[in-house]
């Protein structure tokens, strides 16, 4: 790949980033599996872009891990203006060069740690290098507050990717590190609630940030849990993170719910203040304002559910056809025509599924509208009931259809969203792949951590457990979150499906959230809310014939292994020098 900065074509005549196939240089112990920012401008125009939320750490102490030539840092520390700037780069004396215009800065430290290697990380955090901050010890009945006097940035950006475990990805690992500190307040989190700013590659956000409800599992759970945020401030385009997906046609939802995604996000931007630098518009914000000025309203348009990469395909056949680049008999036109026909089979079942979908909002609204009438409530609940024996009736496919275009509609529909890609404060300004090196497309993640409920900081000997607990009921719901959550329960534990639903009406009141529909059209583990979730740990802890907390150790390390086991208690890999 070319350089195409005058920074990227100094890095590439180190010879560490030939294509991760080039001979390290003499005694060189360079990570080659960096990636880092080189565009000035692309740092001018993020932070012009968040710079208004960004004016409450001025002055604030800045850690900054893994700056590399300090593209970043530089332009973060000329916003701020920190009061002390730790810059964590093990390859220190590699990067100093670069970094050395910013070392002059008051208050600017050089230190060769890693901050994601912990042992070292924590040699840093502590008041001789942080003499400004101070340890907060809460109790789980005390509420974290927010410490905008300390400020986080990591470039986490690595190519190709490490695996750790069973993590896919160190970068995996990390960002479940940073997340599952929140809540018991560790590393960065024991100084109170501290922002962070995050750089990963744009292929492994979607654990911490998914798009659809298939996707959303414990990382994601527990980030909504304990951020008011989780923001994509800058990435690659949609499309292209969906293709790199390995199984991209099924990890994409409906057209039209993306689209009602966007004009939200739109219209909370136009409210705020917020403003896309011209030539940075990613394109889906493009499309969103092309159909919206076209007159497209933002529905469930079975005409547009059908996203496989066939339909892309016949979209760019069509055009050929209408252009008069194909002709008949041929391998092209073979395909166009078979296409059609699996179009016309994919509209078929999505008129249908938005059939089912509008009879049970109906049948969700008749219950709504009988209120306390008794007469009424049983005609609603017979109307629901019909719903779900229908369903019932239906193939197993079309029935899996069905529930997956209902999950995803419902994380969306709801108020605030579900999930935090639909809460998103702003659109992420498209940065593009020559703008690191090398040229690997990459995201940065804004996350502001929040306390969680009381239930969930309570952790360790000495409490009730019931965060402990919590988070033993999380791992089991993650390896079958689109089952009913009753059925869901007894996997757990057998008879907590019986005992624990009861014990949460939300679960049921459909004005904040619930489904009054048994079976198929009850809720599945997956659209739980933040506050479902809780009161589900809540009912459990309240639930008489709870297992003890041991019992449901044993249970878990019997059904999934110590593996599962550490990597949802956020237990597992701290990253050790010895792995680098």
């Amino acid at each position: 790949m070319k350089p195409q900065s005058e920074l990227a074509q100094k890095l590439y005549e180190t010879g560490n980033w030939a294509g991760g196939r080039a001979a390290r240089p003499p005694n060189s112990n360079i990570d080659r599996n960096r990636v880092n920012i080189v565009s000035e401008t692309l740092c001018d125009d993020i932070l012009e872009y968040i710079g208004s939320t960004l004016d409450r750490h001025k002055g604030c102490d800045l850690i900054d891990v893994f700056p590399g030539p300090g593209v970043w840092s530089t332009a973060l520390h000329n916003l701020l203006q920190p009061r002390s700037h730790l810059l964590l780069e093990p390859d220190m004396e590699y990067y100093r060069p670069f970094l050395e215009p910013l070392l002059q800065r008051p208050g600017t430290k050089l230190l060769p740690e890693s901050g994601i290697v912990w042992e070292q990380l924590n040699r840093v955090l502590n008041p001789t290098h942080l003499p400004h901050q101070v340890e907060r010890k809460y109790t789980a009945a005390d509420t974290p507050l927010r410490n905008d006097t300390l400020l986080v940035t990591m470039n986490l950006a690595m190519f190709p990717k490490r695996k750790f475990r069973s993590f896919e990805s160190v970068v995996q690992l990390v960002l479940f590190q940073m997340i599952s500190s929140i809540r018991p307040g560790a590393l960065f989190q024991k100084y109170g609630l501290v922002r962070l700013l995050l750089w990963t590659p744009d292929t492994e956000k979607n654990p911490l940030l998914p798009r659809t409800v298939q996707q959303r599992k414990k990382m994601a759970v527990e980030a909504e849990l304990s951020t008011d945020y989780v923001c994509e401030v800058a990435g690659g385009e949609l499309e292209d993170s969906i293709t790199a997906t390995r199984s991209a046609p099924w990890f994409t939802r409906d057209e039209s719910m993306d689209l009602e995604s966007t004009l939200r996000t739109r219209t909370r931007m136009q409210e705020t203040g917020f403003a896309l630098p011209p030539g940075r518009e990613p394109l889906h914000v493009v499309k969103a304002v092309q159909m919206e000025e076209a007159g497209r309203e933002a529905v469930l348009d079975p005409e547009r559910m059908p996203r496989r990469a066939a339909m892309n395909q016949l979209r760019e056949l069509e055009e050929a056809v209408a252009a008069g680049k194909i002709e008949h008999g041929t391998e092209e036109y073979k395909t166009w025509r078979r296409l059609l026909s699996v179009r016309k089979g994919l509209t078929v079942r999505s008129h249908l599924v938005v059939k089912m979908l509008k009879e049970r909002d109906a049948a969700t609204q008749a219950f709504i509208d009988a209120g306390d009438d008794p007469e009424l409530r049983a005609a609603a609940q017979k109307r629901c009931d019909k719903w779900s024996d229908e369903i019932d009736k239906l193939e197993k496919t079309l029935q899996t259809e069905i529930r997956l275009v209902r999950d995803n509609l419902h994380v969306l529909q709801q108020e605030p969203p579900i999930m935090n890609w639909d809460r998103r404060y702003v659109e992420p300004l498209r940065a593009r792949p020559d703008e690191f090196y090398p040229q690997i497309p990459c995201s940065l993640l804004d996350i502001q951590p929040k306390a969680a409920a009381t239930l969930l900081r309570e952790m360790g000997p000495g409490s009730t457990r019931g965060g402990d607990t919590f988070d033993l009921i999380m791992r089991g719901m993650n390896q079958r979150f689109a089952e009913p959550v009753p059925k869901l329960l007894d996997t757990i534990y057998s008879g907590a499906g019986d005992g624990v639903p009861p014990l949460c009406p939300s679960l049921l009141d459909p004005k904040v959230g619930g489904s009054p529909l048994p079976r198929s059209g009850g809720l599945s583990a997956r659209t739980l809310s933040q506050d479902q979730l809780v009161e589900v740990g809540k009912a459990w802890m309240r639930w008489p014939f709870r297992p003890s907390y041991q019992e449901l150790v044993s249970r878990t390390l019997e059904d999934f292994g110590d593996d599962d086991m550490d990597e949802s208690s956020g237990r597992v890999g701290h990253v050790s020098s010895r792995d680098f």
